[in-house]
């Protein structure tokens, strides 16, 4: 399909407009195609992404997290550095790369909201601007519980952690993929029981604990990996067979625990 039509979907899929204003959303690496026929949606731009992109053929990888953020400032390509090396390898490749993050996690049936969804939140709303949602559940359940819910439907994040009474009931749960740890207060005062986040700062952990609201650090991979997924199926569902969409699953988290 005409890479002009792709740029119009992703930005209907996600308004580049919701981005935070330190992220860098939308096109990262422009090589000038006027064609787009095969897309790897991504995590991330990694050797081995880029690797399955240049064996699928892929002319673009359409990835959460940015190749480039805003206040990075390249002013030259060495092979030396590993992220610039990445660059040099797209283009030597010729695949480009776009960048679909926080107005992905702000879009309506983006991050935040397919996670809602997917630990089984109604009456979701958002908070914080746009970009955190809160919900409720249709009957309390306790933490314990609801937190075995949570490792399941994130399919096991590692090193998942929580804080409150196991036995506390939990009703209005906040959530916000990816690092949410700024917006804790923001999420108690809205009347959260539970704040569910990819991670958190130590005195943000310190400040939580001390109030009567629970949270759960499901890591920010924990929380994110459902951009693939989602991207992929609301893709294919506006690119109507125009456009080739492979899910790139092979996503290794960038630590093990002991």
């Amino acid at each position: 399909m005409k890479k002009t039509d792709l740029l119009k979907t992703l930005d209907k899929i996600a308004p580049v407009s919701l981005a935070e204003d330190w992220d860098n959303c939308g096109m990262q690496v422009d090589l000038g195609k006027e064609e787009i026929n095969r897309v790897l949606v991504a995590m991330e731009v990694t050797q081995s992404v880029i690797e399955k992109a240049r064996e699928c053929g892929a002319d673009m990888i359409i990835a959460h997290h940015p190749l480039l953020f805003s206040y990075i400032a390249i002013t030259s390509l060495r092979s030396s550095n590993v992220n610039e090396k990445n660059i040099i390898d797209l283009v030597k490749s010729d695949i480009e790369v776009y960048s679909s993050h926080t107005c992905f996690d702000a879009a309506a049936e983006g991050n935040n909201d397919y996670i809602c969804r997917l630990l089984g939140l109604e009456r979701v709303r958002c908070f914080a601007g746009e970009i955190a949602r809160i919900g409720r559940l249709k009957e309390p359940v306790r933490l314990e519980e609801y937190a075995a819910l949570v490792s399941e439907k994130l399919q096991d994040p590692p090193a998942m952690i929580i804080s409150g009474d196991p036995r506390k009931l939990i009703r209005n749960v906040a959530v916000c993929t990816g690092y949410g740890g700024e917006m804790w207060e923001q999420a108690y005062l809205e009347g959260a029981d539970l704040f569910i986040s990819g991670e958190f700062k130590h005195h943000e952990m310190c400040y939580m604990s001390q109030t009567d609201m629970a949270f759960i650090g499901a890591g920010h991979a924990g929380t994110e990996w459902i951009f693939v997924p989602n991207m992929a199926q609301q893709l294919k569902q506006m690119t109507l067979g125009e456009l080739e969409i492979i899910q790139y699953k092979d996503h290794q988290i960038p630590y093990r625990t002991l």
